[in-house]
């Protein structure tokens, strides 16, 4: 266990640096990739409003916060073309690193879906759950990795805005 709170203390070293990078690289790609609204919603945080340009700024309740950004989400529009499975296979295909929304829908997840074949009564959900199956069916995950390098984020702007001229 040693060795592991040493690295622990060393990580904690580059925190600021890695919520910087973070915050950094969010803006990047909310910037980078505002001009695709017709095609994509993007994720604000609570008490937020979009702005032009890089993203949003705060509404009038005086309420504001300062994340540090895991992920960078888009929800493909309803209307779009195309569908978050295939813009994620396209960004696989170009090694770009994405993920579905954690989790989603957990009740259709392997293990729920075998948890309700065996036990029934060990569940019990309220409602149809359509805004968990939204999020399975449209969201997708750019991640915000502290070593994304300016030409690495770029890429992935890039990428996006191919995808989307082919469509």
């Amino acid at each position: 266990l040693d060795p592991q709170a040493a690295i622990g203390r060393q990580q904690l070293k580059k925190l600021s640096s890695f919520i910087e990078a973070r915050k950094s690289n969010w803006v990047t790609l909310r910037a980078g990739l505002n001009d695709l609204s017709e095609w994509f919603e993007f994720s604000l945080p609570t008490h937020a409003r979009t702005a032009a340009g890089t993203g949003f700024d705060w509404d009038a309740s005086g309420a504001s916060c300062d994340p540090s950004w895991f992920g960078f989400m888009l929800r493909v529009r309803p209307s779009a073309p195309f569908s978050h499975s295939e813009l994620a296979h396209h960004l696989d295909g170009k090694k770009i690193g994405n993920r579905m929304l954690f989790g989603g829908n957990l009740l259709r997840q392997p293990a729920f879906v075998q948890l309700r074949k065996d036990r029934p009564q060990a569940l019990r959900v309220m409602g149809e759950m359509t805004g968990a199956d939204e999020l399975m069916q449209r969201a997708l995950f750019l991640g915000t990795y502290p070593g994304l390098t300016p030409a690495m984020l770029a890429y992935e702007i890039e990428v996006i805005h191919e995808f989307i001229r082919a469509h």
